[in-house]
């Protein structure tokens, strides 16, 4: 992950490297990420499926104008090359990780990407239960669907969209943590540009597989990049220490910055 001849060298990352892991920090994002987990749990196992009758009351014209089109959407080929571009993306951070000079170094990265992962997973699979949003494709009415996707609890768990949400985890945990480690590199805006269009495909693919809504889209991809901002965000080590010192003679009287 480290571009050959640019600023951003394996000892530069060694010499200043800007995260940090904190027992507090951690165990609270790590307990928060389970306790999300375990609710969600609860929930989806209360949860109900589709009844055939739940599935013939289904009226398109009750869906907001902007989701509408997405219950005419149906495309098992869509739904492949979705989970085949999440792969990719959620698989990225980890190569990041294992490159990143230092065992401990290494380690702090790949905690922090588990971290934002599991929070975010964990925040989605509850919006999951709580929503019980039915799944675009259930109003499609299409005889080629097959029955067993309407019959189970999945159908009733859109919102919001769990692959646009580790989409835009990853990508942005991938592009903001490359950029703080190797601030000299000129593969930041390109690597910024690849994962993130990279994540929107991935959301444009659940929409015309029929999976989700567009709000269940957006929703995703904001919720994935706060997490995947604000993980690594909190891991970060304070650069610069402001401390008052004289900073000449007489009555010259300045503050010196210091690391």
């Amino acid at each position: 992950m480290i571009p050959e001849g640019e600023p951003g060298t394996a000892s530069q990352v060694l010499e200043s490297f800007p995260y940090e892991l904190d027992p507090w920090l951690d165990g609270a994002l790590t307990a928060g990420g389970l306790a999300l987990f375990s609710v969600a749990e609860a929930l989806r196992r209360a949860q109900k499926p589709l009844t055939k009758d739940d599935i013939k009351a289904l009226d398109r014209s009750n869906v907001n104008g902007f989701d509408r089109p997405a219950t005419a959407q149906w495309s098992p080929t869509a739904h492949d090359v979705s989970d085949g571009q999440i792969l990719a993306l959620v698989t990225a951070p980890l190569v990041l990780a294992i490159t990143t000079p230092g065992s401990r170094q290494s380690l702090t990265v790949a905690a922090m990407y588990g971290e934002a992962l599991l929070v975010a997973n964990g925040l989605g699979e509850l919006l999951n239960g709580v929503t019980k949003r039915t799944r675009p494709f259930a109003y499609n009415g299409d005889p080629n669907i097959p029955p067993k996707p309407l019959s189970e609890v999945d159908a009733r768990r859109s919102f919001p969209s769990g692959h646009t949400t580790n989409a835009f985890t990853a990508a942005v945990f991938l592009s903001s943590v490359f950029a703080k480690l190797y601030p000299g590199s000129s593969a930041r805006p390109r690597m910024w540009a690849g994962s993130l269009t990279l994540a929107v495909a991935t959301g444009s693919m659940r929409y015309q597989a029929g999976k989700h809504f567009p709000t269940d889209i957006f929703s995703g991809a904001v919720l994935g990049s706060l997490v995947g901002w604000g993980v690594p965000k909190l891991h970060e080590v304070d650069g610069v220490d402001l401390t008052v010192a004289p900073s000449g003679g007489g009555i010259n009287i300045g503050l010196m910055l210091s690391h």
